[in-house]
């Protein structure tokens, strides 16, 4: 996880970056969340672009950027839902954070 690439990406999307107190979970039946503080909303965490969970999010934004059509098509793959591995996703929000980030 790179949470300073994943943070800019978030917020590149649109989406909160949360804030939340490690401290005060909310214990729940089968896991450990979090209100945010800054959106309200219930989480379990904030995203990392390299897990099957949260990995479809960037896809999904990436394949509705122009700016990203060419690394999109790129990294496609015959299924159409991108790189399947933690190092190639890694990679990919590598490549779309350069992309899209002001130099």
């Amino acid at each position: 996880m790179n949470e300073q690439r994943d943070k800019y990406l978030t917020e590149a999307m649109g989406a909160c970056w949360h804030q939340y107190n490690e401290e005060k979970p909310l214990m729940t039946y089968s896991l450990i969340a979090y209100v945010c503080e800054k959106c309200k909303a219930f989480i379990l965490g904030n995203n990392d672009f390299s897990n099957d969970e949260d990995f479809p999010k960037l896809w999904n934004w990436a394949k509705r950027q122009p700016v990203l059509s060419s690394l999109v098509a790129a990294c496609e793959g015959t299924d159409g839902t991108g790189p399947s591995d933690a190092a190639a996703r890694e990679t990919f929000a590598d490549q779309v954070c350069a992309l899209i980030k002001p130099k």
